[in-house]
């Protein structure tokens, strides 16, 4: 129905005797036309999905920061990327990888290596610092 009407229009635009409703209702269809014809194409094309969808399930943890140890994550940031920025962008892509949030999951990665003992000594160092700065 809407190609018949449309058909008509554009042969009385050729003609020249358009009134001023079939002007308005042509450009009504023509806006339809090219709006089902984006929607056609859009449902073809895929959309980037990276970010929208968890691939990995979190369990966020409530943890509060001191000071010094958040100037501490600082300066360890700031130290990697002034030492070693020529490795950082070779094994990581680039300096913006460093950041507080992928130091803390390397550490969470790295008390596999450390031994009972000195692990057992920097916990009663940390509880140290809290009862400090209460």
């Amino acid at each position: 129905m809407d190609n018949q009407q449309l058909d008509e229009l554009l042969e009385k635009k050729k003609s020249g005797t358009l009134k001023p409703a079939e002007r308005a209702q042509l450009k009504n269809l023509e806006r339809k036309l090219k709006s089902e014809e984006k929607s056609q194409v859009s449902s073809q094309v895929k959309t980037n999905l990276f970010g929208q969808i968890a691939t990995t399930k979190v369990h966020p943890k409530p943890i509060r920061f001191l000071e010094h140890e958040i100037t501490g994550l600082a300066t360890r940031r700031d130290s990697l990327k002034t030492n070693h920025p020529e490795m950082i962008i070779e094994e990581l892509g680039s300096l913006r990888e460093i950041n507080d949030t992928k130091l803390i999951r390397a550490a969470v990665l790295l008390l596999a290596d450390v031994s009972d003992e000195d692990l057992i000594k920097a916990i009663k160092q940390v509880q140290l610092n809290m009862v400090r700065t209460q």
